[in-house]
């Protein structure tokens, strides 16, 4: 998969459920609601967490910084 994918995408296409992420991050399912929601977004040490867990098919930049993903796509 060369196209990055955001973070709720990636989880409905491996079947992963919030829960389920949310244990393998360490935070809670509301916590995680929230980052897919975009009305948070995770700190650095997380990003990287979830880089790691998704093996890099959501980068931590995105997470960060989502308006840069935004431009992309328009490109």
């Amino acid at each position: 998969m060369g196209v990055l994918l955001n973070l709720r995408e990636y989880l409905f296409r491996k079947r992963i459920t919030q829960i389920d992420f949310a244990r393998r991050l360490g935070i809670s399912r509301g916590h995680l609601g929230q980052i897919l929601h975009g009305s948070k977004h995770p700190s650095r040490k997380l990003a990287k967490k979830i880089e790691e867990e998704t093996e890099g098919k959501v980068t931590a930049i995105e997470l960060i910084f989502p308006e840069t993903n935004k431009l992309q796509e328009e490109i």
